[in-house]
């Protein structure tokens, strides 16, 4: 038997069983195959599809900026909040922030603490934004409510991170002075004083309130404080101060 012949056997031997292992695995291959290509195909579709959605949010909120600049606020806020019902969390939260804004410069006080409301309501929102949101509807509702109501309302800044207790425990203290509570508004502010966590201007500032109320201070926090000259009168009762301009402002006639 010749070297040749022996080859070609060896040969078909081995395509039957390449034929009867394809026969066998080869559906799988293909399923596989096709999986990989459906996989990648999804992928770049939906890279393309979100891609096509932020840019259309993007659009949406320059258009609705856009009214707002123009004064057209009632329109401006429409076009926010419908962008804030249909954008992801990113858009979704700056949109309601902006529609609770031109709520306000429109002269509507109750719809824009409503706005802040909501967003400070929604979970799946930015922490700083739902903070902010809590503090500018707290301080849209400090004339009608009462500083333990208000003291309820920025609970969870007061309790949580100290990056937003100070600030909270701001409006409290304005809230108390609002009433005519100036014991209480006095102690919140000489706490206020000596707390490190808080900024320098809002120590200052709690500083020559405390001192205007009667209640004493420490004499660290007495030698830090602001000159006389630079101290006001009284608590200004008409802003709450570090808070963003939106929810301190009288609404645009």
């Amino acid at each position: 038997m010749s070297e040749q012949f022996i080859r070609e056997i060896d040969e078909d031997l081995r395509r039957e069983k390449a034929l009867k292992l394809w026969k066998r695995f080869g559906p799988f291959v293909i399923g596989a195959a096709v999986l990989v290509v459906v996989a990648v195909a999804a992928d770049v579709g939906w890279t393309a599809w979100e891609e096509s959605r932020r840019n259309a949010q993007a659009e949406s909120f320059a258009a609705a900026d856009a009214l707002s600049a123009a004064g057209r606020h009632e329109q401006a806020a429409g076009a926010f909040e419908a962008l804030a019902n249909e954008a992801e969390s990113g858009y979704a939260g700056l949109a309601l922030m902006r529609a609770a804004e031109a709520r306000l410069l429109a002269g509507d006080r109750a719809a824009a603490q409503a706005e802040f409301e909501a967003a400070s309501a929604r979970g799946d929102l930015d922490p700083a934004i739902k903070a902010v949101a809590t503090l500018k509807a707290a301080t849209l509702a400090i004339d009608a409510e009462s500083p333990d109501q208000i003291r309820a309302r920025v609970s969870g800044l007061i309790d949580g991170d100290d990056a937003w207790r100070p600030l909270a425990e701001e409006l409290v203290a304005l809230a108390a002075f609002k009433a005519g509570d100036a014991a209480r508004a006095g102690e919140i502010y000489a706490r206020l004083a000596d707390d490190q966590t808080a900024s320098q201007d809002l120590r200052n500032r709690a500083a020559s309130y405390s001192r205007v109320l009667g209640v004493p201070l420490g004499s660290d926090t007495a030698a830090q404080s602001a000159a006389p000259e630079d101290q006001p009168a009284t608590p200004d009762q008409s802003a709450t101060p570090d808070q963003p301009a939106a929810a301190d402002q009288e609404p645009a006639k």
